[in-house]
């Protein structure tokens, strides 16, 4: 609608005195066609330095009641995640937590940085009720149901009601959330998204200092969640106000560049590990490899998430298959090119997706190609999107009937999407679960087959738990853990001399191992050779110095 003369001289009047919204309020005409009228007359420039453009691209949309919403985001992750509370510690749960005695320490409390939220709340949960992994679990449940509110306030405040309610609906309930909610280990990735959306929305509030204290404390939880301080850079931008603000947002760029030091201490730190621990060998990747099959791959899961495990070890780099994930990387690429041309408030989301799984797209091989908890957060940017596409859809092809219209397709999403969840979290319920769940779907993981031959041990299915040791150590020769394991079955068979040879192999393989020179130790004492089995379990106390056990076995000897 074009606006009238008496109309037009009220704007010029009143555009430096009153904002873009009063200003449609008091001449009763729609803010979109405010919007146009400042483009034809005075450019696109200077609409975008008057007013937030989200204002005036904000579609139409349903109100809802935030307290019932809370209820109902609770519900979901009530329902989703409570055959969940009963899962045991698994995987990283018991090196970092049941096994971790530094947990009962104070100093567990400090991070890389300085004080660590999520080690306070592990320390806490330990001192008051004790190693009860439903207790360090819980936490995570509560603050997914957290994020998930964030998300609804965040994207209503942003795009609008109703797609705020929609991709926060399809947070709390989608299953590519549980790995990093219902495994404990899981939890920094939950308790650094709670913290950046508070970091974005006190931003948006103009709280400078409480949103760059969520922004430290979500890099001393997890220190690659830096580049996340890019985000009000990366709204700024999608906002056409960057010239403007472009000052708001350099405190965040000032503590990334602070942390770079520290950061790459840690990644060297890390890539070391991996090569002495994991045997990962130090190689780059090319990135125009890597994230183009690490993007793709990360698609494919939120909108078919079927395939879900622990070890993504079957993806494909063949000709036809690096084609496809391209493709889908560079239809990414261009959704960008046009949002910000046609709708640039929009661009914020896709940005947020890329940059939040930027630290792990990394050439170095200090993380995995994919990994579901590394998308918890970054899932939240595609599924805004969807939530948009969902709206603009529904209102286009049922206009009077859209309410029910809209809530009829919330169900077809959260039905299926819940079971998948329930049924995820059942997979996480012990070793046992875990590692039968993730052969399914990394049938090529040398990590899986050795934790199923450790499965076949435990359950005196020695021929089982030999063969898995011998294909992990086929897929991956040099894995001093598979030899390590391999010859504790021969051990616990009676077949001293494969025992023998295969603790060999592992700490040729690993000369930190210092559990097979305890046992060749054993064995060689056992024999009566006690001149090679004092040697061996000095070796093994050289290297694990600490353990009064072993200390007092060489002692005697």
């Amino acid at each position: 609608m074009k606006l009238t003369k008496t109309q037009k001289k009220f704007v010029k009047k009143n555009i430096r005195k009153k904002s873009l919204r009063d200003i449609s309020k008091n001449l009763n005409i729609p803010l979109e066609d405010l919007g146009i009228h400042i483009k034809e007359t005075w450019g696109k420039e200077k609409f975008n330095d008057l007013e937030s453009p989200r204002d005036i691209l904000r579609p139409q949309s349903i109100k809802y009641n935030k307290k019932l919403v809370f209820v109902f985001l609770a519900f979901l992750v009530f329902v989703c995640y409570l055959n969940s509370l009963g899962n045991d510690f698994v995987s990283d749960d018991i090196p970092i937590i049941s096994a971790n005695p530094q947990i009962n320490n104070i100093s567990y409390i400090f991070g890389p940085l300085i004080f660590n939220i999520r080690n306070t709340v592990i320390f806490l949960t330990n001192k008051l009720f004790g190693l009860d992994p439903m207790y360090f679990r819980l936490p995570n449940i509560l603050l997914h149901l957290g994020v998930s509110y964030l998300l609804f306030i965040l994207a209503a405040e942003l795009v609008s009601e109703t797609v705020g309610l929609i991709t926060a609906i399809v947070f709390a309930v989608h299953p590519l959330a549980v790995e990093a909610v219902a495994w404990i280990s899981g939890g920094p990735y939950v308790f650094t998204a709670f913290l950046i959306l508070l970091m974005l929305y006190f931003y948006l509030k103009n709280k400078k200092l409480l949103s760059l204290l969520m922004f430290f404390a979500s890099v001393n939880i997890l220190i690659h969640s830096a580049p996340l301080g890019l985000l009000p850079f990366a709204f700024e931008t999608s906002q056409g106000a960057l010239k403007k603000n472009w000052k708001r947002t350099v405190p965040y760029i000032v503590i990334i560049a602070s942390i770079i030091p520290i950061s790459i201490t840690l990644a060297k730190q890390r890539a070391e590990s991996l090569h002495l621990e994991h045997y990962q060998e130090k190689t780059l990747m090319s990135p125009l490899l890597q994230i183009p099959t690490a993007v793709g791959e990360y698609l494919k899961l939120m909108f078919f998430p079927k395939d879900l495990t622990l070890y993504h070890t079957e993806i494909s780099f063949s000709p036809v298959s690096f084609s496809l994930h391209f493709f889908v990387f560079m239809c990414v690429v261009l959704l960008l090119f046009f949002l910000y041309k046609k709708s640039r408030p929009l661009i914020f989301w896709p940005l947020l997706f890329l940059i939040a799984l930027s630290a792990t797209l990394t050439p170095f091989g200090i993380s995995w190609i994919v990994a579901e908890r590394y998308s918890y957060f970054a899932s939240a940017g595609i599924f805004v999107l969807v939530a948009w596409t969902m709206e603009k859809t529904i209102k286009k092809l049922s206009k009077e009937n859209y309410p029910k219209a809209l809530y009829l397709s919330l169900a077809i999403i959260i039905i299926p999407l819940s079971i998948r969840t329930i049924v995820r979290n059942r997979d996480w319920r012990s070793h046992d679960t875990l590692w039968i769940a993730t052969a399914k779907f990394s049938p090529s993981s040398p990590q899986n087959h050795n934790n199923l031959g450790d499965y076949y041990g435990r359950h005196k299915q020695y021929e089982k738990a030999i063969e898995e040791f011998k294909k992990a150590i086929e897929l991956k020769p040099g894995y001093a853990d598979a030899y390590h394991n391999l010859a504790n079955v021969y051990g616990e068979t009676g077949d001293i001399e494969n025992a023998i040879e295969n603790y060999q192999n592992a700490i040729k393989y690993n000369q930190n191992l210092w559990q097979s020179y305890q046992n060749l130790g054993a064995i060689y004492f056992n024999s009566g050779d006690k001149e090679k089995a004092k040697k061996y379990l000095e070796k093994a106390l050289e290297l694990n110095p600490e353990n009064k056990n072993l200390k007092g076995i060489v002692d005697t000897l």
